[in-house]
């Protein structure tokens, strides 16, 4: 490309303006994410989550479902109570809120501070969630909170 110019001077200011602007169209290619470039979408992953109760795994499935800490749920009845198996995004940081996931009330389990803290566990070992809470109500029932 041969580009007429009057003057000298002319010249070396379009070389330099060009220079300029290479080194500006570099740098943002370099520094900015692309449009074109995507992130990962994050994997999901389909795993016990743990075996409770009979009946219970279904309760604590469907609440979980509703608070959006998994995305689907299933249960399997067995010869020592209910599978719960969930579809979930795995954490390794946790929520900047709490989120509760359920609450176990006495007259629908018999140790239910014990259930509050099973499912609690079984969570962070799978990275569910990355930590979690039993908060106590009025009557001798227990929510699950978890980051």
């Amino acid at each position: 490309m041969s580009l007429m110019f009057r003057r000298p001077e002319e010249r070396q200011s379009m070389r330099t303006i060009l220079k300029k602007a290479a080194l500006v169209a570099a740098s943002v290619a370099v520094l900015a994410p692309g449009t074109a470039v995507q992130a990962k979408p994050a994997r999901t992953v389909t795993a016990l989550l743990g075996t409770y109760d009979f009946g219970r795994a279904g309760v604590i499935g469907q609440s979980g479902k509703q608070a959006g800490v998994w995305r689907s749920y299933s249960v399997r009845s067995g010869f020592a109570g209910d599978d719960l198996i969930v579809t979930y995004q795995p954490r390794t940081r946790p929520a900047r809120h709490e989120t509760q996931v359920y609450t176990a009330a006495f007259t629908e389990v018999a140790d239910a501070s014990a259930e509050c803290r099973k499912v609690g566990a079984d969570g962070v070992a799978r990275r569910v969630w990355v930590s979690f809470r039993c908060r106590t109500g009025f009557a001798p029932s227990y929510t699950l909170l978890v980051r």
